[in-house]
Parts: C-alpha cells; structure tokens; sequence
C-alpha cells in the first residue's frame, strides 16, 4: 500500500477499487439531495465507480438548468428555491429526483415507543433515539434507517440501576415503518449491550439484521425471537424465564444470536449465544456468570462489539463478527449466515494475558499462541480491515489484531481504551496504522502498526485519556494528525512531531466544507444542562488557525447522543455526493411526546472535487456498519484522498466560508386562553385558533373558561397559526356539574398533536359527587405545527343533568399555550396567477391533494381538516 505522489491517483484508484470486492455489489441509487444555502440550492448526487466518463443534466421543476455536467457531481443553482423539484438524469440512463429542502436539514418523525416499566416494575423508561445505521433492507437501492431506542433509565454496564428495554426501529427516509423488534429485559439496555448488524450477509441484495437477544425479544412480527431456532431446547424456553436481581443485572435469562429479515423484522434463525456469562463455548443452556470475567459485578462480561468481515476475501459472503469482554478476557466469535441458517465459522478466546487459542464449532483448537494475547487491548468500539493488503479482511480490537482466520496477529499489551481509529493514518507505510488513547496505565495513547504492533508514536501519562481522534485535518502535513484528552497538543501520526500547539474537538472527522481534508464534528454536550451544541470545526490554512465552520444550534436546535461523547446517532454518507450526512436528534425538554424528531443534516458547500460514493470503499462502509458498537467512532477511508485527487497540501488553501443559510431565531413566548369577544365566537390568539365549533363561551370565573365539551364530535380544537409551533400545553379545569348525588366528573381521554396521540394523556375534571376541586397538567415536547385536539368522554353526565342545549356538558378551564415563533414558507409564497381555483396548498406553501388532513390554506384561506 505504500503510495507515492507521483503514481498516487493511479495507485489510490487501483486500491480503492481492488477493496470493494463484493461489497460493490450494493445496489446505490444516485440518491440527490438539495439543500438550501446562503446562494440558492445546492444540488448534489452521487457518483459511482461504475459510472467511469458519465455526463450528468439538471432539471429543476422540469425545465433544463445544466447539461454535460463531467468534473463534479454538485451544482449550486442560484434560482433554486425550497420545495422546487430537481431530477438529476445521467448519460447511462438513470434518473433520481428530490424535493428541495427548506434549510440545510430534512425532519423525519418517528412514533416513540410507550413509556415502559423495567422488569421488576419499580421504574420506568421514557423512550429516544440513540445509535443508528443505514443499509437496504429491500433491494430497491435506497437506504432505509436502523434506529436503536433507549430509555432515558438504561444503564452503563458498569452502573447498577434497574433498566427498561430497548427497541429496534427499521423506517424508510420518508418516517413509515417498516417493522418494531422488541429487545426485552433479557438484554440490559445501554450503550455496551445490544449492538447490532445490519448489512446483506447473504448476497441476496437484501440486508438482514444480526443482534443478540433472549427469551423474551420479540421480532418484527410479535413472534418470540426463540421460535425460529432449530433447536428444540431453544423453542422450549419460556418468555418468563429472565431474572433481574435487586442491583437491575440480569442473572438468569438464556442468551441467544438471532438473524432477523430485513424488509420485515421476522426473526429467521436463532441459536446459543457463544460464550454465554458462564464463559462455555457453544452452550447448550443458560449459565451462571463466572467471575474469570474479571469480576462478580456483570460488569467486565457484559461489554459487547459486532461487526461485519469479509474473511474469505471481499469476492465471498461476508461474516459477522461478535466480540465479547475487553476489559480482561475477550472473545471473538465469527459467525456465518448462508440464507438458512447461523453456522460457527471459529471462536478466538483471548482468555488469559498471555495466551489464545482459536476452536471450530466442535471445540477443536485450531490454531494457539502464547505470549502474547488479546486479552484486555480493547477498546469500547471495534474495526474491521485488511490490514496488510493480502485480500482478507482483519479485526481489530484496539490494541490486538485478529487474522481473517482467527489468530492472533498482534497485540501491543498497551491495554484497554475508549476510541480507536483504523486508517491508512500513514500514507508512505505499507498497510494500515491504529490510534487510540488508553484509559488505564500506562495511560496516554499511542500509533501502531496494525499488521505487526511496532509502535510509531506513543506517551504515557498519569489517568485516564478519555478520548482521541485521528484525521487528516492540516493540509500541509502529509498523512493523518492526531490529537486526544491527554493535552492540547496536535501531533503527525508518522512521527510525533508537535504540529499544532492546540487541538481541534474530540469527537468525529468529518467531509463537510468541500476540502479533500477532514473537519471535526462534537455535539459538545454539557453535563449541567444535558444540552447540546453541535459544531464542525476545520483548519484555516491561511492564518493556520483551527476555525468553527458551522454552530448547529440555529438549525433545528440538533441533540447528539452518548452524553459526553457526543457524537451523531449515525454519521455516513447516505445522500448526494461524497460528503457525509449527520443524523441527530430534535431537542426535548422530556421524553413524552409521542413522536420524536430525527434531523437529517447535509453539507451546503459546494466543492470542485469529484469522489466515488464513500460506501463503495471496503474500509469505509465496514465502519458504518460497526460505527453504533458501545462508544461511537466515525468511520475512515482505506486510501488517502488528497492521493487519489492529486492534491498538494503543501500548497492546499481551505475553505472557511460558510453558505449555510441564514439562521432565523425563534422567539419564545406563552399565551393563555382568552374568552371570545363574543359568546360562543372564534378567538384568534397570537398562536392559537379555537372557537370554530362555538364551544367556548364568553362566561368566566376565577380565571376559568366555560368551556362545551359535549360537541357532535366530543372534542375542542386548537388550531396552531401559521409562523408558530406550540411546545407545551399546560391544562387546569373542573367539571361544570355540582350534583349532589352522583359522579359527574369529564374525562380528557386523549390529546392528539397533528393527528397522533400522545401516550398518557388522560386527565379527569372531577365533578358533582366527585367534587370540583381544580386538577392540572403540563403536556410538554409537542411540537405541534397543526392542530391540538382534545378528545372527551362526557358519559358521567346523563340525559337529567343536561338541558336541550346541552350545557352541562362542559368545563370550567384555564388553558397556557408556550410557543416558538419560526420562519415559515407560506408567508414566501407567492401564488401564481393562473393557479387553479381550488388549488390547496400546506404550510410550507406546497400544493397537497384535496383530502390532506391539518391545517391548509383553501381559496387564500386557512382551514382545519380533520
């Protein structure tokens, strides 16, 4: 692999393409993405190995913008405008559309799971968004998105506490569904428990998923995870069979591997888990946690990683790679899946610090070593690459390299760390290099060959290095530099030099401003406030300065995840050209809504530089797929890109101008509930809309409305106006009825934001015999751009208590809306003249079809639609 400047963008190409093997056989789509900027729309599309000399042409809303498009694969239209169409058609005859996008991010929004007791009942998980990972689950070249749910009650395996259970969510891009695995309680939710696979391990052209699970994981379907094993004993196990003790560990519980259906989440093959917390190879029932792990705690022993390797060579199947322990004993287990079924390929047991062994699924050794061992060089994360350019791919585990075959092919005995970053972090050595920060002694961090463990740079120091990064980040030093919590040094891979008196942020590299170099990307999280502020910073290569490019904050107030780690829930590139997608969260003040937003975030800089799609390399797309092991890494190319585009650092200028659009803040406020100006009449807030159905009266008391609940329908109204989204809605009331003799208390039995529920959302005005002493409730995290629609259930009053017109069913009620004031589309719209008559058009301006539910504008007018 060494590669020298001169031949570099021959040799780059040739290795690039000689990496992918099989894996190129993922059917990509040319997947546009346009996003709005400070200067237009910016156009972009993938370009693919294939695609050799290709021509690409630009339609916006079907008329021609730019043909014989050769040197890139982005186009910065000046007239572009959010919501336009662009359809990208190339000279080998495909085509892709997209919608453009109204700033530099897509919302997509998922149904959050309910709130859920853990498995002894005494606490209970509020549901959101963690690690997720992108494959095609159908085969129709398009990405679906893997997303892991945690509860906000899951637990560090090092932690005691009770734990709810997590969920696996597979969804298309545009928010359906496709399925909803249900880990269980056999499995302790966190972030070192439940990593998983997802990616075509059978060459089908189709993603399967590959997790561990228990008794209790439901798949896809409803059905018990254990109904699909082959093996009787298995089948046999009861759901019920999970014991939790007082410290929230799980004790009993058989432990399972399980392959589940990508497009429909049925769980296809089950079998034991290898090895089991009893430390027996390929059992054949659950066991009792042995203290070898390192302790009694169901600490050391409850640290898993997964990943994905072609050990055959990338022109075979590929193998699912599950590590067990990294602490102290460490496990690898490499697991085949042919269409039918989960077979053992081999099992290297790092189980003591200075021996391995490596056994077939018999238990025959296969291969032993001592000396050296696996044992304790892992990190909370793992890699996968063929390290020494022989056609195999190997794994490693921070510290230790395992062999396709399963030996070890080296180990520094450096010990455990949190970060690990395999690249070609030295561009003029052959193979790849390693770097990772140590969190025990002798702390520090250190460069390694990842082939023979000959350290390259290293320092020790006096605690735990927390984190580390490794990235081509400054152009005029040749190769990767790196940087990590041990000091706020930069250093060259190659040498340990000090580059950089300071240091950029610790978290992920990333392509964002259009440079053949990397950017850093932390969501710096703040452990006072558990708010994020994301930000990509990138080197200044005229003041030789480390610059913030871009503050998320102003563009959908974006939360990362892993607390202090902050990183992405998935950082790839899954859209447009070469640059990378980032994918985090909308900002919640609590866990209840009962939707969630996922923020889809891609780069608003154009670049002159043309790049195959990043998932055709080898090196990268294995590091998507292992990327939400324990503590996230982001992934690296297995070639030098400055290389492959013949870039000379030594006289490369950066981009640090920004064309993100311009941030527009939202304005904060509340407002309470009026009466109308007339009883009966519509009431037009400064963020609301209620009245329509002459529910509310004119009458109040004590600062209570009265308020019909008994309408044709049950339900009041509250339509959000348009610049505005209602956060948070704080309810107070009582039921207007003082019988003396029965129970005439109304129950709110449901509140509904843009058509869905929210979980828990019942309250009961007491009334009559009940009493009338006032009740209150905060709904908070709606977000509702639309409607809020209260739902009642008035069956407590009877046909006695209620006049002709109906009035005692009603409420005495205070209602406070907090909102965000936004900028919106429609008050840029600009109605074209000839527009037909009864043309409906959403909130965002865009023209909907007749029977679209919400708030749309009709005949210039606003108008709810149930």
């Amino acid at each position: 692999m060494r590669k020298f400047f001169i031949t570099a963008c021959f040799m780059a190409l040739a290795m690039s393409e000689a990496s992918a093997g099989t894996q190129v056989k993922e059917k990509l789509n040319r997947a546009p993405v346009a996003v709005k900027t400070s200067e237009g729309i910016l156009v972009s599309w993938r370009y693919l190995k294939a695609d050799g000399d290709a021509t690409f042409t630009l339609y916006r809303n079907g008329e021609k913008v730019k043909e014989g498009i050769t040197d890139v694969t982005n186009y910065l239209d000046s007239d572009g405008h959010s919501g336009d169409v662009y359809k990208v058609v190339s000279s080998k005859g495909d085509e892709a559309s997209c919608e453009a996008w109204e700033s530099i991010f897509k919302k997509i929004s998922i149904p959050r799971p309910a709130a859920r007791k853990d498995k002894n009942g005494s606490t209970t998980g509020r549901y959101r968004p963690d690690d997720c990972s992108v494959a095609d689950v159908d085969g129709d070249g398009d990405y679906e998105l893997i997303v892991k749910w945690l509860p906000d009650n899951s637990r560090d395996s090092g932690k005691d506490g009770m734990a709810s259970p997590a969920y696996l969510d597979c969804y298309e891009f545009d928010g359906t569904r496709k399925w909803r695995i249900d880990i269980g309680h056999s499995i302790r939710s966190g972030q070192h428990t439940s990593p998983f696979i997802v990616y075509d391990m059978d060459g089908d052209g189709k993603a399967e998923l590959i997790t561990k699970t228990g008794p209790d994981t439901k798949d896809g379907k409803g059905v018990y995870a254990t109904q699909a094993a082959k093996d009787n004993a298995i089948k046999a196990i009861s759901p019920d069979a999970v014991t939790v003790n007082s410290k929230g560990r799980v004790t009993v519980g058989a432990e399972l591997l399980t392959v589940f259906n990508g497009e429909t989440g049925a769980a296809m093959h089950t079998i034991w888990y290898s090895p089991n917390r009893a430390m027996i190879d390929f059992p054949s029932a659950d066991g009792t946690y042995n203290s070898k792990w390192g302790d009694t705690s169901y600490n050391r022993g409850e640290r898993y990683n997964a990943a994905v390797a072609y050990l055959d060579g990338q022109a075979s199947l590929p193998t699912a790679v599950l590590q067990r322990g990294y602490y102290t004993a460490c496990y690898i287990w490499a697991v085949d899946w042919n269409g039918t079924e989960l077979k053992t390929r081999w099992l290297h047991k790092g189980s003591s610090k200075d021996a391995w062994n490596v056994v077939d699924a018999t238990g025959k050794t296969l291969f032993a070593g001592t000396g050296k061992s696996s044992y304790g060089q892992g990190v909370h994360g793992i890699s996968v690459g063929d390290v020494n350019g022989d056609g195999y791919d190997d794994i490693v585990t921070g510290g230790a390299t395992i062999g396709h075959d399963g030996q070890l092919m080296c180990s520094t005995g450096m010990g455990h760390g949190d970060a690990i970053h395999l690249a070609d972090l030295c561009p003029d050595r052959p193979g790849l290099e390693v770097m990772m920060p140590h969190e025990e002694n002798p702390f520090g961090y250190d460069v390694h060959d990842a082939t023979t463990g000959e350290i390259l740079a290293s320092a020790v120091g006096e605690e735990d290095n927390g984190r580390g990064l490794a990235a081509d980040f400054i152009p005029a030093n040749r190769g990767f530099e790196f940087w990590s919590s041990h000091d706020g040094n930069t250093y060259d891979c190659a040498t340990n030099n000090v580059v950089l008196a300071k240091k950029a942020d610790t978290s992920f590299r990333i392509y964002w401003t259009g440079d053949p170099y990397d950017q850093t990307f932390d969501g710096r999280y703040d452990k006072n406030t558990y708010f994020c502020s994301p930000r990509i910073r990138a080197y200044n290569t005229a003041s030789k300065n480390i610059t913030t490019f871009l503050e998320f904050a102003g563009y959908g107030k974006p939360q990362t995840v892993n607390t202090t780690k902050a990183n992405p829930c998935l950082q790839a590139d899954i859209l447009g050209d070469w640059r990378e997608e980032i994918i985090m969260t909308g900002y919640e003040t609590d866990w209840s809504a009962p939707t969630c937003d996922i923020l889809i975030y891609s780069t608003p800089e154009p670049t002159r530089y043309k790049v195959p799609c990043l998932m055709e390399d080898h090196l990268y797309r294995m590091g998507v797929v292992w990327q939400n092991s324990s503590y996230n890494q982001p992934p690296h190319l297995g070639f030098y890109l400055p290389d492959y585009l013949g870039v000379d650092g030594a006289t490369y200028q950066t981009n640090v101008k920004s064309h993100a659009p311009e941030v527009v803040p939202a304005t904060d406020g509340s407002e309470a509930l009026k009466a109308p100006a007339e009883d009966k009449g519509v009431i037009v807030g400064e963020c609301y809309t209620a009245g329509a159905n002459g529910e509310i009266t004119a009458s109040e008391s004590n600062g209570y409305l009265k308020v019909r609940t008994g309408n044709a329908d049950n339900t009041i109204t509250f339509s959000v106006n348009a610049g505005y989204i209602i956060t948070k809605m704080y309810v107070e009331g009582y039921s207007n009825n003082t019988s003396t003799t029965a129970d005439r208390s109304i129950t709110m039995t449901s509140v509904a934001v843009d058509g869905a529920d929210i979980a828990e959302s019942t309250l009961v005005f007491p009334g009559g015999k009940a009493g009338q002493t006032p009740v209150n409730r905060t709904y908070s995290n709606l977000g509702a751009r639309q409607a809020i629609v209260l739902n009642f259930d008035n069956s407590k009053i009877t046909t006695s208590d209620v006049d002709s017109k109906g009035k005692n069913k009603q409420i005495m009620v205070k209602v406070t809306f907090t909102y965000e004031k936004v900028q919106t589309g429609i008050s840029e719209i600009a109605v074209p003249e000839k527009a037909q008559g009864n043309a409906i058009y959403n909130l965002a301006g865009q023209r909907v079809a007749e029977g679209t539910k919400g708030i749309v504008i009709k005949n210039g007018k606003k108008v709810f639609v149930k």
